[in-house]
């Protein structure tokens, strides 16, 4: 399995938009309700090509990794799979990869997910922590 990425363009809108629907619809239904107009509408407004790369496995567009650096940590903002390139490991390489990074910056890592998210178990495995909780979302942490 080879992954690579590329910039996002415009034209990547409908992709991304797609992604975002077979990735997080059914942990967003579960968690607010699914508007389809309010959604499509909102991921519009906060559409932004700079936000994140297209991972591509094996030459095919198959999701999303959004990653933000900070002086004192890295956030993992998102990171989408298509369900096709789901429980193949390239999830899993690349939140590795992240935190090898990390450790050689001695910079924690953090995230969120919605509670109806069953991520939240990788990202255990992974060793990240929950470090706090909202009504809809846990904080996670990889400390250094």
């Amino acid at each position: 399995m080879q992954i690579t990425f590329r910039q996002i363009k415009i034209k990547d809108f409908e992709f991304l938009w797609q992604l975002h629907n077979a990735a997080l619809k059914k942990y967003i239904a579960a968690t607010w309700g699914w508007n389809e107009d309010w959604q499509r509408r909102n991921f519009q407004e906060n559409f932004n090509p700079n936000d994140g790369e297209i991972i591509c496995v094996d030459g095919k567009d198959a999701g999303f990794l959004w990653i933000s650096e900070k002086e004192t940590e890295i956030a993992l903002v998102s990171i989408r799979l298509l369900p096709e390139f789901q429980n193949r490991g390239s999830g899993t390489k690349l939140i590795k990869d992240l935190l090898d990074e990390a450790r050689g910056k001695n910079k924690p890592v953090r995230l969120q997910v919605l509670k109806a998210n069953p991520a939240k178990n990788l990202y255990e495995k992974l060793g990240f922590q929950v470090s706090g909780e909202t009504e809809t979302h846990f904080l996670m942490r990889f400390p250094i």
